[in-house]
């Protein structure tokens, strides 16, 4: 959206960033973390009471997928599994972030691939959920996205059906960003 950054756009009582944060804080998620690239000081200073844990991309204008290592990367050693939560669906709910979790709760296994993510209309959305398995094939993958590692371990996919559609909607153009804040 030009040499703005949408996330840093109002978004009800504070911007799109800050809405997708305390969506992750209300969820029953242990850690949250923000990657940050574009214009990340300003990004800092919009969360700056927020508890959350910032790590730096250094390489964010090379795609998403760096940004998903570096998230990686970042997180507690502790952790059994990510959820790629993207910050410009602003229609997420914590419900659905819980319901995520609880299902990779339910069906983890330590030893086992698992990937959970949300279906509506047929179609898989985000935000999805990687088991630990998946480090290493997560950094070591190329290419934009997880998209090609969802599609190639279907047999250990778990969908949760989810709506309504309009929940899905991304802001990517300053037009999409008109409809979705009426």
């Amino acid at each position: 959206m030009g040499g703005s950054n949408k996330l840093l756009l109002p978004w009800k009582n504070s911007t799109l960033i800050q809405h997708a944060v305390e969506v992750c804080m209300e969820s029953c998620a242990d850690e949250v973390l923000v990657v940050l690239g574009h214009h990340s000081s300003r990004i800092k200073n919009a969360l700056w009471s927020c508890p959350v844990q910032f790590v730096e991309n250094p390489l964010y204008e090379q795609g998403m997928l760096t940004s998903i290592q570096a998230g990686i990367r970042g997180a507690s050693p502790e952790s059994e599994g990510w959820i790629i939560f993207l910050s410009d669906q602003p229609g997420i709910s914590v419900s659905l972030l819980n319901q995520l979790i609880e299902s990779f709760l339910m069906h983890h296994h330590p030893e086992k691939d698992l990937i959970v993510l949300p279906v509506c209309g047929g179609i898989r959305r985000n935000p999805v959920l990687f088991s630990l398995s998946f480090r290493e094939r997560l950094l070591n993958h190329q290419g934009e996205g997880a998209k090609k590692l969802v599609r190639t371990h279907e047999n250990c996919i778990i969908e949760i059906g989810a709506e309504p559609a309009e929940m899905f909607e991304d802001v990517d153009t300053p037009d999409e960003y008109e409809i979705l804040k009426t």
